[in-house]
């Protein structure tokens, strides 16, 4: 499938997908990028029951950051997104 069309389709559902990551794992089609939209979606909803519950207990922004990244394998890049997205402080 054209890349355009995947980008586009990602795009219109506001997906995070790395589509040049994906490209190397194979063959991407438009279920693929569905596909990766469900799985962003949980870790997405993940994220934020993890700031939700780190700020609960009083954790700091960089002990919420490290939890982020072991529990949802993500980088620090990826886990500031989240914070900034769902959290209570700029980062």
């Amino acid at each position: 499938m054209d890349k355009t069309v995947i980008m586009t389709a990602a795009g219109a559902v506001d997906n995070k997908i790395d589509y040049n990551a994906l490209e190397q794992k194979g063959d991407v089609d438009m279920y693929t990028v569905f596909e990766e939209t469900r799985v962003e979606g949980r870790k997405e909803g993940r994220a934020e029951e993890i700031i939700e519950t780190g700020y609960e207990f009083g954790l700091s922004d960089e002990d919420i950051l490290g939890r982020l990244q072991r529990k949802l394998d993500i980088s620090l890049e990826m886990a500031r997104a989240y914070l900034r997205e769902f959290g209570k402080q700029t980062v």
